[in-house]
């Protein structure tokens, strides 16, 4: 039996769940398989009747990217459970910092930090 974590697992991804990725590539979703069984994502969600989302992770390349795309998503963010901000770890323009000082601006605040691989973090953020 292996042990290794996928990073799903680690984004405590389950079984069944819908998962809302805004701003990504398709190198970036690769990050995500292997999804738990009947897991799904989606990349738009409907604001006149959104869909139940189990968790949501924004990927962001840079502060002013992540910025707007809070500004955009932030309102639709609260109602969901597990929130993660996925960002590039060799980066000088967005790194945990900057993503803790910018999510405090609009009331939310980082909560775990994971490694997803050698490019890629993850920040865990909840509302306050």
């Amino acid at each position: 039996m292996s042990t290794d974590v996928t990073n799903a697992e680690k984004l405590r991804i389950s079984d069944g769940f819908v998962v809302w990725v805004i701003g990504t590539t398709v190198e970036e979703t690769s990050l995500l398989d292997p999804m738990p069984e009947g897991a799904e994502m989606i990349e738009t969600r409907d604001e006149e009747e959104p869909e139940q989302v189990d968790a949501a992770i924004l990927f962001a390349d840079e502060r002013t990217q992540l910025a707007d795309s809070f500004d955009e998503v932030l309102p639709q963010l609260g109602s969901i459970p597990v929130v993660w901000v996925a960002f590039p770890v060799h980066d000088d323009q967005i790194g945990e910092d900057a993503i803790q000082e910018l999510v405090a601006d609009y009331g939310w605040y980082a909560v775990e930090s994971i490694l997803l691989d050698d490019s890629f973090a993850a920040l865990r953020i909840e509302q306050e």
